[in-house]
């Protein structure tokens, strides 16, 4: 199981993990809400659980 931090603008940040949810490679354990980053209102970030597909 990897633990990642992704951290980008809400609309990239939707986008990819949309692109995880449908990789037939993949399976999202669980993902966070979109936290706001200190010091900025232009990015953001979400963790996610991932493991390969099948395990």
């Amino acid at each position: 199981m990897l633990k990642i931090r992704l951290q980008g603008t809400q609309k990239d940040l939707r986008w990819f993990l949309k692109v995880l949810e449908q990789s037939e490679k993949l399976t999202v354990l669980s993902q966070s809400e979109i936290y706001n980053n200190k010091g900025t209102t232009k990015y953001y970030r979400v963790y996610a659980d991932i493991e390969k597909a099948g395990q």
